[in-house]
């Protein structure tokens, strides 16, 4: 086995079946391992066939497939559809450059990993429109579907547009039918937790969950970089991809917490059904709500969390789900609005602990759970609120689920109901944490107003990184802003006032950069300053959810 990367064996053994054969396709889709930094995807199109569009589409903003080189004159891709240009050609081919920059609610095309890449296959699906279509992969090593195969393999045909798999540069190594690749760059300390957190995760949720049919994936556990501090991104498919961003030799007790909260989150999907629930309007926030709520009690019950913490993790979900829902009832936010502020995740953990909190009847947060997947998986399609939180019981009306998740009343003014009729939460003023995040919204909307609704800001430890763009009127090269009016960014108790107040009385705020110069930025509206947010009472809630 090669010193450059390491496979090991995690999570007990498991078998699925890929396909090494199928009925011959119109349109065959080839990835390849061309190169270390990249993959090599081609098309073989029927004669008749000059275009086809790409089932995933790019947002205007952030276009997935703008880094594709055609390597010949066969074919082109233009936004979202793939065209011959040449109808002598019966196969176009084009080089996807691995990076580890994929735009927020897509796949990686091809994520680099050290000896191969990782790649998954939604942003080079087609339409069947030309015929049926097959993909396969190509590489001295692959590892695909829980299996390693060396050189190629046809992707499983029922999941075509939604495969994922490891392209090494060299053979895969199975130990008792299990795939785990850890880049070489994370520490054993780090590792080891993964590990753990991993294991720990399937064994309790498969004991709370009895109903529940797990498939372990292939897990890669990735090192990334870029610009700010520790980061993670994640995705739960066949190969469980866990991305960690400019991660420490030796983390600290914020990056434990950070992966904590990766791993369990992605493990916990995979006792979920994401293909199920598209059929509900809430799709997304029953998906990723439902595995923030899984990982977050797990984590808990484990230990790997303390009550402290695990109250600190919800205050802070519900501040932004407050602060980004910004007086709007649930159903009046744009799709636009609820991905770009992560909100599915944010509001779908407090929505699910405190709707859990505050079910009727008997059985446990766990119990609902599963009887909701149970039905799932029988083919049904059980009324969401209902079922998590009255449980059997047809005469029950459900309150809070529908409450939160309505139309009609800001999402903001249900949670005060909630925390007053229901004693889990309590209002408080602003605490430090909460105050910094309405720091960060207001430099949010500071850019905003300057670029025309556009905005590129990253928090990182000590500050904000802000990326100029060209239709900025002042903040069009990028500033790593540490100081708000010579406060703070985070951790000032004067920052956000300072703020308001230079907005109110000279119409500007004064951005201080970490280089040492400064930007005046011209400020029309003063940010609207919240006096009032909740903190859980963590001792009630979690006996409420636990009791049978």
């Amino acid at each position: 086995m090669s010193k450059s990367h390491r496979y090991v064996a995690l999570l007990g053994s498991f078998c699925v079946i890929i396909g090494t054969a199928v009925q011959a396709a119109e349109v065959k889709v080839e990835i390849n391992l061309a190169a270390p930094d990249g993959v090599e995807v081609s098309y073989t199109l029927p004669d008749q066939c000059k275009e086809l569009p790409f089932e995933n589409k790019s947002r205007s903003d952030e276009p997935i497939r703008a880094t594709w080189q055609a390597l010949d004159d066969c074919g082109s891709v233009t936004g979202d559809v793939l065209s011959r240009t040449k109808n002598t050609c019966s196969v176009m081919r084009f080089r996807v450059p691995a990076t580890s920059n994929t735009p927020p609610g897509y796949y990686p095309s091809a994520f680099p990993l050290i000896g191969g890449v990782y790649v998954h296959t939604s942003n080079y699906a087609v339409s069947e429109s030309c015929g049926k279509l097959s993909y396969r992969f190509v590489a001295p090593g692959i590892a695909a579907a829980g299996h390693a195969y060396k050189g190629s393999v046809i992707a499983d045909t029922q999941a075509t547009g939604d495969a994922s798999a490891l392209l090494m540069q060299e053979p895969v190594e199975s130990t008792g039918g299990t795939i785990a690749y850890f880049d070489p760059r994370l520490s054993p300390v780090a590792v080891e937790q993964i590990k753990e957190v991993a294991d720990g995760t399937v064994s309790y949720l498969k004991t709370v969950l009895p109903d529940a049919v797990f498939k372990a994936p292939i897990l890669a556990a990735v090192a990334a970089s870029e610009p700010g501090g520790p980061n993670i991104r994640g995705n739960a498919g066949d190969v469980l991809l866990a991305s960690f961003y400019n991660w420490p030799q030796q983390p600290g007790p914020k990056e434990r917490e950070k992966l904590t909260l990766l791993v369990a989150h992605e493990f916990s999907h995979r006792f979920q059904l994401r293909d199920a629930v598209d059929v509900y309007t809430d799709s997304r926030l029953i998906h990723e709500g439902g595995a923030e709520f899984l990982r977050w009690l797990t984590s808990i019950q484990k230990g790997w969390l303390s009550r402290e913490e695990a109250a600190a993790q919800v205050d802070d979900a519900l501040t932004q789900c407050i602060l980004y829902t910004n007086r709007q009832d649930w159903h009046g936010l744009t799709p636009k609005a609820i991905a770009g502020n992560r909100l599915e995740y944010v509001c779908g953990l407090p929505v699910y602990v405190y709707g859990l909190a505050a079910r009727q009847g008997q059985g446990s947060a766990f119990a609902r759970f599963n009887d909701f997947y149970k039905e799932l998986r029988a083919g049904k399609t059980p009324d969401f609120a209902h079922t998590l939180e009255c449980g059997a019981n047809a005469q029950c009306q459900a309150r809070w689920f529908p409450s939160l998740l309505g139309a009609g009343v800001p999402m903001e003014t249900q949670w005060g109901k909630l925390a007053q009729e229901t004693g889990f939460a309590k209002a408080h003023a602003p605490n430090q944490s909460q105050r910094d995040r309405m720091v960060l919204q207001s430099i949010v909307k500071l850019m905003r107003d300057d670029c025309g609704g556009r905005r590129s800001t990253t928090e990182t430890p000590n500050g904000v990184l802000i990326d100029g763009l060209s239709m900025c009127k002042t903040l069009r090269a990028d500033i790593d802003v540490r100081q708000i009016e010579d406060q703070p960014v985070f951790g000032g108790e004067s920052t956000l006032a300072a703020m308001v107040a230079a907005c109110t009385d000279r119409h500007e705020v004064k951005l201080g950069a970490k280089n040492g110069g400064s930007l005046t930025v011209p400020c029309g509206e003063p940010y609207s300053v919240r006096s009032e947010f909740y903190g859980i009472d963590i001792d009630k809630v979690l006996k409420s959810l636990l009791q049978g």
